[in-house]
């Protein structure tokens, strides 16, 4: 699994981002697809339109091409599958993300749960596990899902 995730910023990012900042930052945006894929997963039916969701909120994220973005996702979804836990991903939205940055991942997480109408119990459940990991307030965790279920005009 770690082979595969270096393989792949090596194969995609550009030489300029190989320093230890830039691997910190592929780090980031690894872990942010890893938890965003968590949600698309944890419902009963792991529908292809919330793996649509996460890949809209990764372009809209990252600087990736289509390719980078399918492996991207690719990889996080082997990571999903993989994680005994999700401190590590979250230990480092902790390290690196401020209070806004982590509402914003809150909400994007919600994105995906509502992008096929409704939100699982199972996804609620994550969104909330994630939600207390990061530190993020109750009252912002239910802002964000208010934000993001009007987003999705339900």
């Amino acid at each position: 699994m770690i082979k595969n995730i270096t393989k792949f910023f090596e194969e995609f990012m550009v030489p300029a981002k190989k320093s230890d900042a830039g691997k910190e930052v592929h780090s980031i945006q690894f872990a942010t697809a890893t938890l965003l894929m968590e949600v698309s997963r944890s419902d009963e039916g792991h529908k292809e339109i919330e793996k649509d969701a996460v890949f809209g909120i990764l372009q809209r994220l990252f600087e990736f091409s289509t390719t980078e973005l399918a492996k991207l996702m690719e990889l996080a979804e082997d990571a999903s599958d993989e994680a005994h836990d999700l401190y590590s991903f979250t230990r480092l939205i902790n390290e690196h993300y401020d209070y806004s940055a982590k509402q914003q991942l809150v909400t994007n997480l919600w994105e995906v749960a509502y992008a096929d109408g409704r939100v699982d119990a199972f996804e609620e459940h994550i969104i909330r596990r994630i939600s207390g990991l990061v530190h993020l307030a109750n009252q912002d965790f239910i802002k964000a899902k208010i934000t993001a279920r009007q987003a999705s005009g339900l």
